[in-house]
């Protein structure tokens, strides 16, 4: 058009040096040392240029517009403008979880030569189940006029939106859409309007999304503590999903059918929850003796996955029971079998009610193991009282070591039964209870000589008396 224009004022002025007579061309501009005169120049041929115009059209009006008539052509484009094509290029399952990687991308085609194109400005929109569309990209994408590619005579581009990777924040799962918005400054248009048959190109996407429920794995509270003891409630939590997860304990009474508490912590994506006695107070000292049943619920936004009930913990009773000083004392230092030996413990109750207490004394050897020898039964008061046992060992113990066990019919102050100790010496190898050459000794060993004197000579006199019977009975025969 520029130069269209500038032939017609040239033309223009050629007329009005006709109308106005001849007229002597300048001479064109020769440079000048400061290398500003051709500016001067070219102002001064345009001004020329105008006037001569303006006098032309008023001198010959009708000339003037016959010259427009032959210099005027109007300007053809070089074709029809035509709607850009936008559609969903997509590539991976339409049944995905909400955890699976999701590449989206925006698929542009444009027929339209170069200088006739115009910038697109492209959206992507999505609609959750059961509700509107709505753009998830933070970002526009914009496609230049110069920004395609050209493929046997089919100008496209490709488009992504970096921020949709995933769709860990649905809340709902179901059917899930998608569709692209554009514009070119001055149509606005939706890739929904296209059709097309091509798999990998949609007009309109739409996954069926799934979502993966957390996974619990516990280990149950089998142990048997007391209500004050550290008891811990430990599970391991896993979610695909890496939602953020609220993790609830919840606590059964003893009927194992109705909730006594419940506790939630909040885990993001998978780990470890840990809730414990000390921190929540689950238990008091009203629970002792009883037994309690528990279970989890994990929810991650959308399902919650419950556990099977698990057993525990037992809380032990409260002890009232207080055992100290457990001892042994032997009769005579050097541990003989046959010696007295005194057991004993001390018992008081730990709090103020009285209660009737039996404790049991046994003792071992390898000759003779964990052997009963002795109970006592009393009456366990908040004063201190000592429970004490006498016994003595057998002749094949002689030369062993031993020891000794207290049992007790309640559960001392370390949650026990019973209490084992050993002696600090084995039993004395000696057999007999006096010396040989003592006068006791002397005495029973005359003793024994006589008794088995005696009974040789009673047996002799038996053996005589048989011998003598028989010879006389043969005697007498042999007369006959």
């Amino acid at each position: 058009m520029r130069y269209r224009l500038l032939a017609l004022l040239l033309l223009m002025l050629v007329l009005s040096a006709y109308a106005e007579g001849p007229s002597v061309s300048p001479a064109p501009p020769t440079p000048s040392e400061g290398g500003g005169g051709g500016s001067s120049h070219r102002q001064t041929d345009m001004e020329k240029i105008i006037k001569a115009l303006e006098q032309g059209k008023k001198q010959n009006p009708k000339r003037f517009e016959y010259l427009q008539t032959l210099l005027w052509k109007e300007y053809t484009p070089p074709g029809e403008y035509r709607l850009p094509a936008v559609l969903i290029y997509y590539r991976g399952n339409t049944t995905v979880r909400r955890s699976d990687p999701l590449e989206i991308q925006a698929y542009v085609t444009n027929e339209n030569e170069l200088e006739i194109r115009r910038p697109l400005y492209i959206d992507l929109e999505m609609a959750e189940p059961g509700g509107d569309f709505r753009r998830v990209n933070s970002q526009t994408q914009i496609v230049q006029v110069n920004e395609y590619f050209s493929t046997d005579g089919i100008n496209y581009t490709y488009r992504s939106f970096p921020e949709i990777t995933d769709l860990r924040s649905l809340k709902e799962t179901g059917r899930v859409r998608f569709r692209i918005k554009y514009t070119d400054s001055l149509y606005k248009m939706y890739s929904s309007n296209w059709s097309v048959s091509s798999p990998q190109l949609f007009p309109v996407l739409e996954l069926n999304v799934i979502n993966n429920p957390p996974v619990v794995n516990y280990t149950n509270v089998t142990y048997r503590p007391r209500y004050s003891d550290p008891i811990e409630y430990v599970a391991d939590i896993m979610d695909p999903d890496g939602d953020t997860l609220n993790v609830t304990l919840h606590i059964l009474n003893e009927d194992n059918s109705t909730e006594r508490t419940n506790v939630t912590q909040e885990l993001r994506g998978s780990g470890t929850v840990r809730f414990r006695n000390s921190e929540y107070g689950f238990f008091g000292k009203e629970d002792a003796g009883k037994t309690f049943h528990y279970y989890y619920t994990v929810g991650d936004g959308i399902n919650v996955t419950s556990t099977n009930i698990a057993e525990g913990p037992e809380i032990r009773p409260t002890p009232k029971l207080l055992v100290e000083s457990p001892r042994m004392v032997a009769e005579d230092e050097n541990y003989y079998w046959w010696g007295r030996y005194n057991f004993s413990i001390d018992v008081k109750s730990q709090d103020e009610n009285s209660f009737p207490l039996t404790v049991y004394l046994y003792t071992s050897t390898p000759s003779n193991p964990w052997k009963l020898r002795g109970s006592r039964t009393v009456t366990v008061t908040p004063e201190r009282q000592t429970v004490s046992f006498e016994t003595s060992f057998d002749v094949s113990d002689s030369n062993q070591t031993f020891a000794y066990r207290f049992s007790y019919s309640e559960p001392d102050q370390n949650g026990r039964t019973s209490m084992d100790l050993a002696a600090d010496k084995p039993i004395n190898p000696k057999i007999v209870k006096y010396s040989i050459l003592s006068p006791l000794g002397i005495a029973n060993v005359i003793l024994t000589l006589i008794i088995f004197l005696s009974a040789g000579v009673i047996v002799e006199r038996v053996s005589n008396n048989r011998g003598r019977k028989k010879e006389i009975k043969g005697n007498q025969e042999g007369g006959r």
